[in-house]
């Protein structure tokens, strides 16, 4: 008699991808797998319309975070964080993703910023108009989320923890400490 070890995915339907992805939170950085359709951009999942009520990450790791202090990942086979709880998201380096502007459009510039959200400092470009600030851009967005480029996430109390460096992220602008 022949038998097989069929590999079995838990947590995932056929037919869906599983992307790298990392999301920031008031407690920490938590990371895994997102599953997605095929036709969702995982690096837009909470700009739509249809925002899930939960980001569910698989072979998830949760590094909660203190302002003096930062312990070791806990792993979980799956993570199920409340989309209103996220400060912040990107797809997990050495992932890139599609940059969501034309780098030729005229009138535009990249404007150098730092932002905090809870214990970590994200340092990154927002695109803005040559005519006007960070701050009368912050002012008048009505989006939930900031899109900022060439992005570092570091922990400034705790040099041990390596920065995370991608090439875009997003951000819940009415949680942020914006610096210039």
């Amino acid at each position: 008699m022949e038998t097989t070890t069929e590999s079995v995915k838990p947590f995932v339907e056929d037919g869906e991808l599983q992307t790298p992805f990392m999301v920031y939170t008031n407690q920490g950085i938590i990371w895994g797998k997102l599953p997605h359709s095929e036709l969702i951009q995982p690096s837009r999942i909470l700009l739509g319309v249809t925002v899930p009520e939960y980001v569910t990450l698989l072979e998830a790791q949760a590094l909660f975070l203190e302002p003096n202090f930062a312990g070791k990942a806990i792993r979980h086979s799956q993570i199920m964080v409340p989309s209103r709880t996220i400060l912040g998201y990107n797809l997990m380096p050495p992932q890139k993703d599609q940059l969501d502007y034309d780098p030729t459009e005229p009138n535009r510039k990249m404007a150098p910023v730092t932002v905090y959200m809870g214990a970590l400092m994200v340092k990154g470009n927002l695109r803005i108009s040559e005519i006007t600030s960070v701050k009368t851009t912050v002012e008048v967005t009505k989006a939930d989320f900031i899109s900022l480029y060439d992005i570092e996430v570091c922990h400034p109390n705790n040099p041990k923890m390596s920065p995370v460096r991608s090439n875009m992220g997003y951000f819940r602008l009415n949680n942020l400490l914006i610096a210039e």
